[in-house]
């Protein structure tokens, strides 16, 4: 089965995906430099929206709790997405208060992904769908730098789908951890069918909390959940740890402007 990107961004938005913003969650970080690393540190928005509140000095680390101040830049990458391949430059910063420093990773990627986190996120909600279904997974289409259309690999979705089936009841065990936080009020859900279904589902379940604690949290996207909640590493290589960090809920690094 095919599916064009409208398609697919519509499948996206809708119920089958979760929709949840926490706020900022360090990822793994390299030992040693100033003030003792780099960390990886999402943010939403677009890169003129980060940088005007980071030097307006609205954004805040994850370290410390400081104030944040540019720092140069991470390195350069194109990363396929839905309406193309985009270019992204991601800041860097440091805390004035520690010294340890952080990139400010967008909320729309994943750490070391060469596809957008949407991308990815759309193959393995299709994965979940047609593995409670009884078929086989569909694979999305994206546009092409020259007009054209073309699709995910069958191997690169393949690998991911592998990757995140391996971990997927490591993940929802950590996710059940966290609902409580989200939704104190959270009641039980049916199971999705598949590991990788019940933990899509789980992480639903903390959307829905955190959008009837905080409206403002309510459009937020599936694969920002992911990416706020793991910093940036969903997919990386070891499983990630799965924080919630609710002091941080009101933080202008979830909030674009």
């Amino acid at each position: 089965m095919l599916l064009d990107g409208a398609t697919v961004a519509m499948s996206v938005m809708a119920a089958a995906l979760p929709v949840f913003l926490l706020a900022v969650v360090p990822g793994e970080g390299r030992l040693g430099g100033a003030g003792g690393g780099t960390t990886v540190m999402t943010v939403r928005g677009r890169a003129g929206s980060v940088e005007k509140r980071l030097l307006a000095g609205r954004l805040r680390g994850p370290c410390c709790g400081g104030v944040l101040a540019p720092w140069g830049w991470a390195r350069r990458r194109v990363v396929a997405m839905f309406a193309g391949p985009e270019e992204f430059c991601p800041r860097r910063s440091r805390c004035r208060r520690c010294g340890r420093t952080h990139v400010l990773l967008p909320a729309d990627l994943w750490s070391r992904r060469r596809y957008g986190a949407v991308v990815v996120m759309t193959v393995l909600v299709l994965a979940a769908a047609a593995a409670a279904a009884g078929r086989a997974a569909a694979r999305p289409w994206l546009a092409g730098p020259d007009g054209g259309r073309w699709q995910v690999p069958a191997s690169t979705a393949r690998s991911w789908r592998s990757r995140f089936s391996g971990r997927a009841g490591t993940l929802r065990q950590a996710l059940m951890g966290v609902l409580p936080l989200a939704d104190p009020l959270a009641r039980p859900f049916a199971p999705a069918g598949s590991p990788a279904g019940d933990c899509l589902a789980a992480l639903e379940a903390v959307r829905a909390g955190l959008a009837r604690r905080f409206p403002q949290l309510a459009a937020v996207t599936a694969h920002e959940v992911a990416a706020h909640l793991t910093g940036g590493l969903w997919l990386a290589p070891a499983v990630p740890a799965v924080r919630l960090n609710t002091t941080l809920l009101a933080a202008d690094a979830v909030l674009p402007s």
